[in-house]
């Protein structure tokens, strides 16, 4: 069973329930707020969901995808009760870089723009309990062409399904076709909890030695702050603050960031308006004798604190690590707030594997049919590995 924010066993072995009788259908979307209700309502029946199969990401991302990218609403029923949800968008997958075959998405749009809000923890809205059945039946009708397909991409999911959604495709002809892979380092709160001592206690010696000095400095210019906002409109003016910094901060790398593009602005937007009175976003302030340093955007569920989005104001002085300051100060507001799990999410930055106490990692993959293209693109890159490694 997948323990939101870790797993419960990294070594568990996967099964194909085949003993449970599911009737699947995947229907065009119509009405996303009657939707809403059939999600909350299987919200309240699925204790282990991520916020990303919330109704706040996944109502307010649908309400942002383009008729073009026909979203399907898929339900899996169990004797005559809804105890599986996914959406299901139509579009294409690259082979041999020009040549394109049809791919189902779940739970993504397949627009590049609106895809860079990048959702993580995804899978199926599952009824308690019912996890692996209802992913493996979920993909094993997507494999079979109910939505004739030749790829079903899977972006960001966990060591659990990935490995389930591989056993399903070799016993469906298909081949896991592995796009990205990132580890997602994370802070067990509870284990540094339960040892009695502090969190720098649990960090390397090198990476304590940094922070101290980090630390120092910025206390030298005066009192570090972690500062959460504490009402909607400071939320949003933080946020704004934090907008700033992050650009600039891509900016100074001679790149652009997708975070403030037009659709994703708008997504998190609405999300921030939805979630954050009922306690589920926290955007904060971390500053130095007033200054600010960084700033996080937070998601807060079930006990686990989601860093999803940062902005720091970097300074020419080598001992200032806004990042690590950052992250420091919100795992021991975590800490204090006595939250389970700081989740670093994926991606490769110093400052993630540094503070992190444990990892996982998250998958980006397609499960393909075999045809000929696939079979070529396979042959194809064989010989480019070869030629590579002579």
């Amino acid at each position: 069973m997948l323990i939101y924010g870790h797993l419960a066993d990294s070594n568990h072995s996967m099964t194909l329930p085949s003993n449970m009788d599911f009737s699947i259908t995947a229907k065009p979307l119509k009405g996303i707020d009657l939707l809403g209700q059939e999600w909350l309502e299987l919200e309240s029946r699925s204790s282990n969901h991520s916020f990303f199969l919330s109704w706040y990401w996944i109502g307010n991302w649908l309400r942002l995808v383009k008729p073009q990218c026909s979203p399907m609403v898929m339900r899996i029923i169990s004797e005559g009760r809804l105890v599986g949800l996914a959406i299901i968008c139509k579009g294409k997958a690259p082979v041999l870089r020009y040549a394109r075959v049809s791919q189902l998405l779940l739970n993504v749009a397949g627009d590049p723009d609106l895809d860079s809000i990048a959702i993580e923890y995804n899978g199926f809205l599952c009824a308690d309990g019912m996890d692996e059945a209802i992913t493996t039946a979920g993909l094993t009708w997507l494999m079979q062409g109910h939505i004739p397909n030749q790829a079903v991409r899977l972006d960001g999911v966990s060591e659990q399904i990935s490995k389930l959604a591989e056993a399903i495709s070799l016993r469906m002809g298909r081949e896991l076709h592995l796009l990205n892979l990132h580890p997602a380092p994370f802070v067990d709160l509870g284990a540094v909890r339960d040892s009695g001592k502090d969190y720098l206690s649990h960090l390397s010696r090198n990476t304590r030695q940094s922070l101290k000095r980090s630390l120092r400095h910025y206390e030298n210019i005066g009192p570090i702050e972690y500062h959460i906002a504490g009402t909607l409109d400071e939320a949003l003016a933080i946020y704004a603050e934090l907008e700033v910094a992050h650009q600039a901060n891509w900016q100074a790398r001679g790149k652009a960031s997708t975070f403030i593009l037009p659709e994703p602005k708008k997504f998190h937007f609405m999300l921030i308006n939805s979630a954050f009175a009922d306690g589920h976003i926290e955007i904060a302030r971390i500053s130095a004798g007033g200054q600010p340093i960084g700033y996080l955007y937070n998601f807060i569920w079930q006990g686990t604190v989601l860093a999803y989005q940062s902005g720091f104001n970097y300074g020419e002085d080598e001992a200032a690590k806004p990042g690590y300051v950052s992250h420091y100060m919100a795992i021991l507001s975590a800490l204090a707030k006595g939250r389970n799990v700081y989740d670093f999410m994926a991606g490769q930055v110093q400052h993630k594997s540094s503070l992190s106490n444990r990892t996982q990692n998250l998958s980006w993959i397609q499960l393909r049919s075999l045809s000929p293209l696939v079979r070529l693109e396979n042959q194809v890159r064989k010989l480019r590995y070869a030629a590579y490694n002579r």
